[in-house]
């Protein structure tokens, strides 16, 4: 069920800003059929209201020298409120880990990397990612292509 507060052009202020954005509010206003006082309102509750977290720039990291995408599955040697909190603090400290999720299953956490090199990983495996907190098991998956990458989601229908 979506949330009472998010309605149709909401979601459609949402999808705009998704699509661009540093859209001008002129312009998410006349793609969701709005004049631009109604819609600044509106974005700005989203935001106040923490439907809209933030503004980031997409960042081509091949191009920046960052050719290794990883996918990598820790499994830490106890599931205690303590060994996860020290785990989860240390990773907090790694620049090159940007996407830490706590996940279900065999494993503990999934984490997205990106390197230059699978040189630089190995080095990178060896000194920090086998000597961080309790970790027991560490599973690597290498990216060799992309099929789809989208910021856009999918609104709960009612």
């Amino acid at each position: 069920m979506p949330d009472p507060t998010l309605d149709h052009i909401d979601q459609k202020i949402i999808h705009a800003l998704i699509e661009d954005g540093r859209a001008s509010v002129e312009t998410i206003a006349q793609s969701v059929g709005l004049s631009p006082t109604p819609a600044r309102r509106r974005i700005k509750r989203l935001e106040n209201e923490g439907f809209i977290t933030g503004y980031r720039a997409e960042i081509d990291a091949e191009k920046c020298g960052l050719e290794l995408f990883l996918y990598v599955l820790v499994t830490l040697t106890v599931g205690s409120a303590d060994t996860m909190a020290d785990f989860e603090a240390a990773i907090q400290k790694l620049p090159e880990i940007h996407k830490c999720d706590l996940i279900a299953g065999a494993n503990c956490y999934i984490l997205s990397l990106r390197l230059k090199n699978m040189k630089q990983y190995n080095d990178y495996l060896r000194n920090t990612l086998v000597k961080l907190p309790s970790v027991y098991a560490v599973e690597t998956r290498t990216v060799i292509g992309h099929v789809k990458n989208s910021a856009q989601i999918a609104f709960p229908q009612s």
